[in-house]
């Protein structure tokens, strides 16, 4: 199993944790995947993880991707019955290996973002931070972002967040930065923020939709 030195692109052997979620099985043996399909989110080694190389961002991006998409439609399990009482979504995602959940992303540039603003949507007024749920603050006001930094996943308006509503490619973006806030334990930007009893499913449900 690959552990935090891992190069990138390291060959990897056995892994018992799946890469998406966490969950314990075995789905690479040797290096080769099992096709294991995770009772939990549903992924199948060496299908829904082809490509992936562990240790830089671009290498596990797709991992993000899809691990934000499952946990924005509510960490639905794939086979319910598996499902253990008092299970916490983020416990089990820190079962992946940090070579697969913890590179960063590269700088931002927030030149080219602010320019892409002009082909992203909005739907208006929104006051829900699109990437983790978080209510409160003005996000957008009338289709123009407020440069808010969300105290929870802390990404920025307008920055972090670009993409069309409803648009499967180009909401890559904001699921990939909640799937790695989610692969790190969802910490919160602004820890004296988070309320007492916070769960994580229960705000991410907030989120519009048409921006999962």
């Amino acid at each position: 199993m690959p552990d935090t030195e891992t190069a990138p692109g390291a060959p990897v052997g056995s892994e018992e944790f799946c890469r998406m979620c966490g969950y314990d099985d075995t789905f690479w043996e040797n290096g080769w995947p099992t096709s294991a399909i995770c009772e939990c989110c549903g992924s199948q080694s060496g299908i829904g993880d082809s490509g992936a190389k562990p240790g830089s961002w671009d290498g596990v991006r797709g991992l993000h991707d899809f691990r934000g998409w499952w946990i924005g439609q509510g960490a639905q399990w794939w086979h319910p019955h598996s499902k253990p009482q008092g299970w916490d979504v983020l416990q089990q995602v820190m079962n992946i290996p940090a070579p697969w959940r913890t590179p960063p992303p590269p700088p931002v540039d927030r030149a080219r973002r602010v320019l892409e603003r002009s082909t992203s949507g909005c739907v208006g007024t929104e006051t829900v931070c699109r990437i983790c749920g978080l209510a409160g603050p003005s996000f957008w006001r009338d289709g123009v972002p407020t440069e808010t930094v969300c105290p929870s996943c802390g990404s920025e308006s307008g920055i972090d967040d670009l993409g069309r509503p409803g648009d499967w490619e180009t909401m890559r973006a904001i699921r990939t930065r909640r799937g790695h806030w989610v692969g790190l334990g969802a910490p919160w930007a602004v820890p004296a923020a988070r309320p007492a009893g916070w769960d994580v499913l229960e705000q991410l449900g907030a989120v519009p939709p048409v921006w999962r």
